[in-house]
Parts: C-alpha cells; sequence; structure tokens
C-alpha cells in the first residue's frame, strides 16, 4: 500500500495510465498531464523533442502500479 501512495501522490486519476502509455511510445498526452508527471520527475522533456522520455523513477512508478493493482 506504501508504494501506491508513493506512485499516486500529487497526480491525478489516469496519470499513471498516461505514464505506461508514454513509456510505450503510444501517445503523447496534455500538456498539463505532462507537466504532473515532470514535477514528480516521472518523465522528462527534452529540447527541441516532441516526445516526452520516462526516467527511471518513473519506470519505478508503473511497476509499483502493477503490482500492488487491486
Amino acid at each position: 500500500m506504501l508504494g501506491r501512495e508513493w506512485a499516486t501522490r500529487g497526480l491525478h486519476q489516469g496519470d499513471l495510465t498516461a505514464l505506461a502509455a508514454i513509456a510505450r511510445g503510444a501517445r503523447k498526452d496534455e500538456q498539463d498531464r505532462l507537466e504532473r508527471l515532470a514535477q514528480r520527475g516521472f518523465v522528462k522533456m527534452k529540447a527541441g523533442d516532441s516526445l516526452p522520455r520516462v526516467t527511471l523513477l518513473g519506470r519505478l512508478a508503473i511497476i509499483v502500479r502493477k503490482l500492488t493493482r487491486r
């Protein structure tokens, strides 16, 4: 439970799902969602790149989400 609380703190519903989709390269999301994920350190935007990159911390959040799914 503690892991899920860490992974979802400060995020809105669907943010971790969007993070998983970004990791798969499936889509580019809304700017406000990307900003929330970037503030938590889950994604990094590179200048000149149109797609965000999922960080190691973001990948860990995806794993925690999968392991603690109800």
